[in-house]
């Protein structure tokens, strides 16, 4: 666990961490001394600089250069930031205009704002869609491919869809498997897809044999159709290209190994995973754990959307560990808030 800063230690960190911020370069004593509030000499800000490299906040690329923040330096400046930056008013109300411009399925609202995220911060945007498992049952069809094979459309009520082909025991024909579709609407409409594959499978076990043959034969091909993939969450990603613009970018580490990685969108939905633990707030994670291995010196800032005690997906970004932490996340908190609004709409 990092040591608590006094007053004089936490002003001369968070200045150096802003002051680099600004420029990219080390910062010098006396250009520390003209920024602090208190009055003090450039021979003090050495001494308070020695003491927080000695402590692991700063470090120092060259001799007699000015000193840098390092991962615990950033991470004590983002836990002394106000709990909600200052996003300014004008960009939260054209990013709502932007993702409630036109109704629009779930899918669609995902990507728009995956797209607004990358957009406005210009580092890479990742946004995990929430597992269909958890949504709300509105539609399901099938469709006869021939070959005793299915497509199964299904629907949730803010519109994701998920398409597959089950394959069937014996021949059924269109009019057989649109009275299935009908009766497993007129059932399970409204309720979470968890809980209707569940409620299936209990009639399976329990009740079938005291159903009528369409009725098993529906229950049979919704057992078929929604199974455990619906877990799995999709993750969007745009705006890897942004990190080649950065003007420090041999601070990233191995571009090669970041854009496999930035790719390997399982690698990334795990961290997600862990971030939607959380739904309290903005979280910042800077070169460690849950980020994958090849990150290292890169920040996640992240939040969760949806509301309610289980969140629905996280939006996030990721750039390397010099960025405008304040706004950074200010902005991904007012996106996540702007998808959550967005979402009730689409589901009343």
């Amino acid at each position: 666990m990092a040591p608590e800063l006094n007053p004089r230690n936490a002003a001369v960190l968070d200045a150096i961490v802003e002051r680099y911020i600004l420029t990219g370069e080390p910062v010098g004593s006396t250009t520390i001394a003209k920024l602090l509030d208190e009055p003090v000499s450039p021979a003090t800000v050495r001494n308070v600089m020695a003491e927080l490299e000695r402590l692991g906040y700063l470090g120092q690329p060259h001799t007699s250069a000015g000193r840098i923040p390092t991962r615990r330096g950033y991470r004590s400046y983002v836990a002394a930031l106000p709990a909600r930056g200052r996003f300014a008013s004008a960009d939260s109300a054209r990013l709502r205009r932007r993702l409630e411009s036109e109704p629009m399925e779930m899918d669609e609202l995902l990507r728009r704002t995956c797209h607004v995220l990358a957009d406005l911060s210009e580092l890479v945007a990742v946004v995990s869609a929430p597992p269909l498992a958890d949504t709300a049952f509105r539609h399901i069809d099938f469709v006869a491919l021939g070959g005793n094979r299915v497509l199964a459309i299904i629907v949730s009520r803010a519109g994701q869809v998920k398409n597959r082909t089950v394959a069937l025991s014996e021949p059924t024909s269109q009019e057989q498997l649109d009275h299935a579709a009908a009766y497993l609407v007129r059932r399970f409409a409204g309720r979470s897809l968890r809980d209707v594959a569940a409620r299936i499978r209990e009639l399976r076990a329990g009740a079938g044999e005291r159903l009528e043959h369409f009725e098993r034969q529906a229950i049979a091909l919704g057992a078929s159709s929604l199974t455990t993939d619906l877990d799995e969450q999709e993750v969007l990603i745009e705006g890897s290209a942004s990190l080649l613009a950065k003007p420090d970018i041999e601070t990233i580490g191995d571009l090669r190994v970041v854009f496999e990685v930035i790719e390997e969108r399982r690698l990334l939905a795990r961290a997600l995973r862990v971030q939607k633990q959380s739904s309290d707030g903005p979280r910042v994670v800077i070169g460690c754990d849950p980020l994958p291995a090849g990150l290292e010196h890169c920040t996640l800032v992240s939040a969760t959307y949806g509301g309610g005690e289980t969140p629905l997906g996280t939006v996030a970004v990721l750039g390397p560990t010099r960025l405008q932490y304040a706004r950074t996340i200010a902005l991904v908190d007012a996106i996540a808030s702007a998808t959550t609004v967005a979402i009730v709409r689409l589901t009343l």
